[in-house]
Formats: structure tokens, sequence, C-alpha cells
């Protein structure tokens, strides 16, 4: 099943035990899910390694890898109302319990290798999005210069 798995059931997935586990999950900053899904197509060795990740590109026309792909399907999902992104700057993406519930069940379906691919996944999104958090909470910190 890892095989076939697609890149918007795998972030949907994702999502879900992210928020199951208490990660807060970025939205306005989508620099981390670039490094995430970019280090995770590098990896091809990894138990569970999805072919969706083939097919994902990424341009470094600026500061980091960025995959249209990836950012065109975190804004549907916003966007459909999958996702809330209300909090008041838009930086964090909350499920609602009944999607969430409704995502969650799905990874009951998945086999040994993908839900391997997923531990690995969750573990790497923790590490590389609370960095990402901690340099917004030092850039917020920074004093402001006047010109």
């Amino acid at each position: 099943m890892s095989q076939n798995l697609s890149l918007g059931d795998f972030i949907k997935q994702l999502t879900a035990r992210l928020q199951g586990e208490g990660i807060p999950i970025p939205f306005k900053n989508e620099r981390p899910w670039h490094f995430l899904f970019y280090e995770l197509k590098k990896e091809r060795d990894l138990p569970g390694w999805p072919r969706f990740l083939d097919q994902l590109l990424f341009d470094w026309d600026g500061p980091y890898p960025r995959s249209r792909e990836l950012s065109a399907f975190l804004h549907a999902l916003h966007w459909n109302a999958s996702v809330s992104a209300n909090n008041p700057h838009y930086e964090t993406i909350e499920l609602p319990d009944s999607v969430a519930d409704l995502w969650q069940q799905r990874i009951g379906g998945l086999d040994k290798d993908a839900r391997q691919f997923l531990d690995e996944t969750v573990r790497r999104a923790r590490a590389e999005f609370a960095q990402a958090a901690d340099r917004a909470v030092a850039a917020d910190a920074e004093p402001t210069r006047a010109g």
C-alpha cells in the first residue's frame, strides 16, 4: 500500500498524527514542510518509501527547496475547509476533531512499511517543525530598528 500512497493521502495522515501528538503544524511558514519532504525524497532506502516522492519536484529559486505541488496541496486543505488556520496570524494548521478522527481511521489501513515510513516522517517533522517554531519565537523577540 505504501507504494500506492498519494501525496495528498500521506499529508492527511501525517497531519492527523501530528495533531494527535500535540505537535504544532506550520501553515504560514511552509519552509519546514518543504525541507521535510525534500529530505524524505532523497532517502529512497527508508522502509515504506512511497513512489509519490519520485514525482515531487523541488525548485531552488529561493533560499530553500520548494515544491509547487506540496504548497498547492497544503493550501487546498485550508481552502476546502478540511483544516483551519484561523489562529491570529495563520501560523498553524488545526484539524476539526471529526476530520482528524476520519483521517486517523485511515492510518489503520496502511501496511507495516507505510506505517513505519509515517512514523519516521512524524519523528522528523517533530524536529523540523520545532526548529521552525523556535526560529519564529526568536525572530519575534528581536528588537526592531527604527530608521
